[in-house]
């Protein structure tokens, strides 16, 4: 990482001790901002705390509940050296990019692919985030565990989801899982990543998806993914670790 005082506040979602990140989205700016190198420091906040840090900071939701009431999520990052607010994860990308500019090529996004990128990205938060049921581990603070519980409840409420997972049904969707991800890794041609060497924010956001799995799925479930389609997702998780840092 580069030296010098950190600018830039990330708002990330608070686990267990010890403190670490494994939420998809907050995974996503974490890879992103230790990949620039760009210095950083970690303000960790409770998740039933989201909503008042927010509205604190002056950034609204970019996110509804289905009965139109505002749905607060992070990351966020503060950057006192810009006064910069940005509340929505790929803004962040490319608020980074724009304004951290990598001297060393380590840029996220390619020339002209932003459109490209966030097609990428709303096709692959669609895949995760369909057999999230599988991530029954979810490192909270047990202080605040039962808080979050009745929040997940009334956002499945309001979405018209079940959340109960039967033995017989996350069985289904573990192979459901299996056979969606190997769709995905046809679309790894070159190696390590996606377009080559160097990973882009294309890879990291499949990276962080992969470290959600990897943190909130029960331990056998995640050693047999890392093993699907070849080793591909543990070699991709492996490959992304020097960018994985917790400041």
């Amino acid at each position: 990482m580069s030296s010098g005082a950190a600018s830039i506040t990330f708002y990330d979602i608070a686990s267990a001790p010890p403190l670490r990140t494994f939420a998809a989205n907050p995974w996503k700016i974490r890879l992103a901002l230790n990949y620039k190198r760009v210095p950083y420091k970690t303000q960790w906040v409770q998740m039933p705390d989201i909503a008042a840090v927010r509205e604190k900071l002056g950034v609204p939701a970019n996110r509804t509940n289905a009965d139109g009431s505002p749905y607060h999520t992070l990351p966020v990052i503060e950057d006192q050296s810009t006064g910069a607010l940005v509340g929505d994860t790929f803004e962040i990308a490319q608020y980074l990019d724009s304004t951290y500019p990598s001297k060393e090529g380590k840029n996220l996004f390619r020339p002209e692919t932003i459109g490209l990128v966030a097609a990428h990205n709303a096709h692959i938060d669609g895949i995760f985030t369909k057999y999230a049921l599988l991530c029954s581990k979810m490192p909270f603070d047990p202080s605040v565990a039962s808080k979050v519980g009745e929040m997940f409840a009334k956002r499945a409420a309001y979405m018209g989801k079940d959340m109960s997972v039967s033995e017989e049904r996350r069985q289904a969707m573990f192979i459901a899982f299996e056979a969606a991800l190997g769709e995905l890794s046809k679309a790894y041609l070159a190696k390590p990543f996606l377009d080559g060497q160097d990973p882009v924010y294309a890879d990291l956001i499949i990276g962080a998806w992969l470290k959600m799995f990897e943190a909130c799925m029960p331990e056998e479930d995640w050693a047999q993914v890392r093993t699907w389609h070849g080793g591909l997702w543990g070699r991709v998780v492996d490959e992304l670790k020097p960018w994985a840092e917790m400041k």
